[in-house]
């Protein structure tokens, strides 16, 4: 006969194998959560930001293909199909989708799944929600706009290139909150003795046309508003600066990196990490009006060396010694 003892063992090993057999069958239960993640461009052009994205729900423990499954789909830079890919997003049962830029606009029909963005723009001014602290409807995220950041642009320029008087603004118009962008760089511009003519390009063919006409008479600089047009955009423009010998300036990183004199704006890659701690909140329970819009808080400067001698310029070494990154 078994000792009390024994038996009392036994029992206990049945029990932890039941007991982990359960947990098993409880995880192997349990479907990683889905992330819809939707883009008007295509994928290959904002890798880095979705990579970032990834890189933020890791830092928040959610392994992917463990915990969560992201869904990536882009409209492939033609505005006519992102109506098709929300759709097609939706169709998917996502738990949260994350929008990057502009996509957003595609997603405010949508109601009954919580939407994190990452959008350039006034979210006020889009209708994206009517306050920040307690965003209305079930969006909210970080917006990339700081008016301020336009006044510090027209003064790096004036330290880059100090001759510079007739300068051009250029940028989408209807981009949501544009109107107080131009109106910071007009003030700034005013105080420092330039004179500068905001030129309104909607789209990239207005952008071409501009530039071709500008040819005739360059100007002195061009400041380039940071919106998806100008995003599209920003090769043809660096390369317009480049064999006009003209600065060239703009707010994201990726507009120095193909070609222009100098960037100052956020860190758009952290932002997109930031959007992942939105996106753990909500798959934790949280509402996105639980959730204030944020505004990015990091930013850089961008100093691109090779386009200065381009162009005929020399950096003044204070400059350099501001830059978060120079491009040889």
């Amino acid at each position: 006969m078994l000792s009390p003892l024994l038996l009392l063992s036994l029992a206990l090993s049945v029990s932890l194998v039941l007991s982990s057999g359960s947990a098993h069958a409880q995880q192997a239960a349990r479907k990683p959560a889905r992330i819809g993640w939707i883009s008007l461009f295509p994928l290959a052009q904002v890798e880095s930001y979705l990579g970032a994205f990834r890189s933020g729900l890791a830092a928040e423990g959610y392994v992917e293909g463990r915990d969560v499954e992201v869904l990536a789909r882009s409209a492939d830079g033609k505005p006519d199909r992102l109506s098709a890919v929300v759709d097609e997003l939706v169709g998917l049962k996502p738990d949260v989708i994350v929008a990057q830029g502009t996509a957003v606009f595609g997603l405010r029909r949508v109601t009954q799944i919580p939407v994190v963005y990452g959008f350039s723009g006034d979210p006020v001014v889009a209708e994206l929600t009517d306050r920040l602290a307690r965003p209305s409807g079930n969006l909210t995220g970080v917006s990339f706009m700081a008016i301020e950041l336009n006044e510090k642009r027209l003064d790096l320029l004036r330290m880059a290139a100090p001759h510079a008087r007739r300068v051009v603004l250029m940028g989408d118009p209807v981009h949501p909150g544009a109107a107080l962008e131009i109106a910071a760089s007009q003030a700034m511009a005013s105080r420092l003795g330039m004179e500068l003519r905001w030129v309104p390009t909607r789209n990239v063919q207005e952008v071409g046309d501009l530039l071709a006409s500008l040819a005739k008479n360059p100007p002195d600089a061009l400041v380039v508003l940071p919106d998806s047009v100008m995003l599209q955009s920003r090769r043809q423009v660096a390369a317009f600066a480049s064999e006009h010998r003209i600065p060239a300036i703009s707010g994201w990183s990726a507009f120095a990196r193909s070609g222009g004199l100098l960037t100052f704006g956020p860190r758009l890659e952290e932002s997109f990490k930031r959007l992942a701690y939105y996106t753990a909140r909500i798959l934790k329970g949280a509402k996105p009006s639980e959730l204030p819009v944020e505004r990015s808080s990091q930013f850089e400067l961008v100093l691109n060396l090779k386009a200065a001698r381009q162009i005929g310029l020399t950096m003044p070494d204070t400059l350099i010694a501001l830059a978060d990154e120079v491009i040889e």
